[in-house]
């Protein structure tokens, strides 16, 4: 079923009881040494006496002939590795009341026997039907303390899992105590809230010198829901310095109760200056975290001046501050929108002058009008060039008007001038022969997708056929607003047997449990290549096509969708499968897409029968 480096796994039948155990089998080569026998045992013994929900129950030691093994409580649920990887990263409170469950177990094997787990990670975490986390494998474990040599089983070599290594177990430290177990605790949660293991793409070597010299972003820099409380949080969990991390357990599970409750944990040290895996880039961004944030970006915030030998970290309230602060919101408010009033009544002001005086009197206007235009009764106004036809061309100037006698002022100041009559009207506005004509805006195509392309494209979606989609849309004769945008989306989106074999590339050389037919069998990917993905199983090679995999199968192959046009392809395969009743909620990561794909769903009447693979 599985193997580590000191043991094999197999899922085996307990008959006296009727039950599906686990059997730990200590590996050939382990089992030649009398000292690593019974190191083993010892542990499993140590294992058997502590009674935790999170630890998998040991129920029977066996040693004969030759053989060594443990038989230990099965756990029929995904690993947490699984449970990010097919679905999505878990909530920080989620996150947050798993570390404390393991908790409980990691400080009740310190207190017994000075027991370092030393393999703390996301693939040997379970979670059963429940939602319990169970650790489910203790072969790496060690018994250490001051002044013990804690790695002399280890012939020299560094053991563990790369990725999860402390810096002392990097280092090949041969003083090891539980705070090795919290660092990687700190792993495990990294990679249960932001779906990334740190250094994960980096050869062996590479690993190890990051995990003693390098950092990562924290956690709220990669997903913007998580609280800046709960980087401080990992970032003291995972100081590179074992004596800079946590005193002990008791002071872990305070902190946490003081994330869960919103108020401000211990580890928030504005000041520290400890070397962290998680870089101290904690300083306030533009959005307004703040140390005790609860990450919810869209509350109203208000920066304060900061103090004068503080430049890392600017404080910010919510809401509390503005109801506190209210009357002088409403002044500045108030003092500002009297400016822009202030600004408009200038504005009309000024073109109520200009319309109304200046173009109305003859004596300021560009050019000469005739009285007709200036009487009480005005005649029709002529037609504009535009409207006759008769356009002015643009190489030759226009013929000057006949010149006019010049005004002159009468004794009282008035206007004479031989051409105009004493009844003038100087506020009478006269549209200027010259004006260009007002050009009609044509009027946008409407907004929504057409009704009978809605539903074309369900049906097209309903058979997972995206070639007939995207001719629906190209095909289409109608406008609308969403044309270009859905045209380019439905040409982007990938065949979802293809996100099946991106994610299967990522796995090449790595086991995979696969459920099917109520069975699980463990399978190595060794290649993927045109659709088919060629196998190691129970020792021997295979290969099958991705299409014969049903859809539930498929969809935990699949890596969480990054843009609108992978998760359309995801909702094509959930909407055949078991879990189609969710797809609602997926659809809505494809906005432009969600009502078609819904009604797609609605389309399909039951799961698509797939043949067994062999």
């Amino acid at each position: 079923m599985d193997e580590t480096s000191k043991t094999v796994v197999w899922k085996a039948v307990q008959e006296t009881l009727d039950r599906t155990v686990v059997l730990r089998i200590l590996k050939e080569e382990g089992g030649g040494n009398p000292a690593e026998v019974k190191h083993f045992l010892a542990l499993a013994r140590r294992f058997a006496r502590i009674k935790s929900d999170s630890l998998a129950a040991v129920f029977d030691i066996v040693s004969e002939e030759g053989l060594h093994y443990v038989v230990m409580e099965h756990v029929e649920g995904p690993t947490l590795e699984e449970r990010v990887t097919r679905q999505e990263p878990l909530p920080v409170e989620h996150a947050l009341r798993i570390a404390a469950s393991l908790i409980v177990s990691l400080d009740q094997l310190w207190a017994s026997a000075h027991i370092v787990h030393r393999n703390l990670k996301s693939s040997t975490i379970r979670l059963d039907p429940r939602g319990v986390a169970k650790i489910t494998d203790f072969s790496l474990a060690i018994e250490a303390g001051p002044e013990v040599n804690a790695t002399a089983m280890d012939d020299g070599l560094i053991v563990g899992t790369p990725c999860f290594l402390s810096p002392e177990q990097a280092l090949g430290s041969h003083e090891l105590n539980t705070q090795s177990d919290m660092y990687a605790l700190g792993i495990v949660l990294y990679h249960l809230v932001t779906g990334i293991v740190p250094f994960e793409d980096l050869d062996v070597v590479s690993i190890l010198a990051a995990h003693i010299k390098q950092q990562i972003p924290p956690p709220h820099r990669v997903r913007r829901s998580i609280p800046v409380a709960f980087s401080w949080f990992l970032h003291r969990l995972m100081m590179k310095d074992p004596g800079n991390r946590y005193a002990n357990w008791d002071d872990v599970l305070l902190d946490i109760r003081h994330l869960l409750n919103g108020s401000i944990p211990s580890c928030v040290r504005p000041g520290e200056e400890a070397l962290s895996t998680i870089a101290a880039d904690f300083a306030a961004d533009q959005e307004g975290d703040a140390p005790h944030s609860n990450g919810d970006n869209k509350a109203p915030r208000i920066r304060l001046k900061r103090k004068a030998k503080n430049d890392d970290i600017a404080s910010f309230q919510s809401k509390s501050l503005i109801d506190e602060h209210a009357d002088d919101i409403r002044r500045e408010d108030l003092t500002f929108m009297r400016v822009c009033w202030g600004i408009l009544a200038a504005w009309l002001a000024l073109v109520f002058w200009f319309r109304a005086i200046y173009q109305a009197d003859p004596l300021y206007a560009g050019s000469p009008l005739s009285s007709s235009q200036l009487t009480d009764a005005a005649p029709p106004l002529p037609d504009p060039p535009e409207a006759t036809g008769l356009l002015p061309d643009e190489h030759e100037p226009p013929e000057p008007p006949p010149p006019a006698p010049p005004p002159t002022r009468t004794p009282n100041n008035t206007l004479n001038r031989p051409d105009v009559q004493p009844a003038v009207q100087p506020n009478v506005l006269v549209p200027s022969a010259s004006a260009p004509a007002p050009t009609e805006t044509p009027a946008p195509p409407p907004a929504g997708i057409p009704t009978l392309l809605k539903t074309s494209l369900a049906r097209a979606f309903a058979k997972g056929d995206l070639a007939t989609a995207r001719q629906l849309v190209q095909a289409t004769p109608e406008d609308f607003q969403e044309k270009k945008a859905l045209e380019t989306l439905v040409s982007q989106i990938p065949d979802p047997d293809a996100l099946v074999a991106e994610y299967l590339k990522t796995r090449i050389g790595k086991p995979l449990v696969l459920d099917h037919n109520g069975k699980q069998r463990t399978l190595i990917p060794r290649a993927v290549a045109d659709g088919v993905i060629h196998i190691e199983a129970n020792g021997r090679g295979a290969e099958f096509p991705i299409s014969k995999l049903t859809p539930d199968e498929k969809l935990s192959w699949m890596e969480i969708p990054k843009d609108a046009a992978r998760h359309a392809a995801h909702c094509l395969t959930l909407m055949h499968s078991s879990r189609r009743a969710g797809i609602s909620v997926r659809a809505a990561d494809c906005p432009l897409l969600a009502p078609i794909l819904i009604e797609a769903a609605g389309y399909v009447r039951e799961p698509a029968a797939t043949p067994p693979v062999e």
